[in-house]
């Protein structure tokens, strides 16, 4: 089985559902993030200070390629990681994709809380927080929407059983 590789906008629950993907089909689970932050020895905080958002795509675009040595794997994607470098082209030709796609109020509700460990968020009012939220959607849809599968969570009440339902009904 080639890995699956969860994608969506930060909030959109790739982490939460990642483990609890990984748990149901005895998968191993890797957050790219986390990946990213173990291989540098710095967190994403820290990286985005020292080599900045450029520097950041690029070590992020050659760990991703590097997730081919793991097999049967559930992948947690950031939020931005298929829009750069070809990875959306890479992901598809390596794996399945699955779009975790959100409605931009339940984007918000969640970030909004979470805006610490966000570099591109942590200092934004709702105001800007928002027009963030709409604009970067409106950049990135394009990628996402290129994912095998599109999995829509438009409240919080989502349950990972939902997701398991759906992935078992795909695959």
């Amino acid at each position: 089985m080639k890995n699956i590789y969860l994608l969506g906008f930060m909030g959109s629950g790739k982490s939460f559902f990642g483990r609890s993907l990984s748990q149901k089909f005895n998968l191993n689970y890797l957050d790219l993030d986390e990946f990213i932050e173990a291989t540098l020895k710095l967190s994403i905080p820290q990286i985005f200070n020292s080599i900045g958002e450029k520097g950041f795509r690029e070590s992020e675009a050659n760990l991703l390629r590097k997730t081919i040595d793991f097999n049967q794997n559930i992948i947690s994607c950031g939020g931005g990681t298929p829009c750069f470098h070809d990875n959306m082209k890479w992901i598809k030709d390596n794996g399945i994709s699955i779009y975790l796609k959100s409605s931009e109020e339940l984007l918000f509700k969640r970030l909004n809380n979470q805006k610490e460990g966000r570099p591109l968020i942590s200092s934004m009012s709702d105001d800007d927080l928002k027009h963030f939220i709409s604009m970067k959607i409106y950049e990135r849809e394009k990628f996402y929407e290129q994912a095998d599968y599109t999995y829509i969570q438009w409240q919080d009440e989502n349950s990972p059983i939902e997701l398991e339902k759906f992935i078992e009904d795909k695959l």
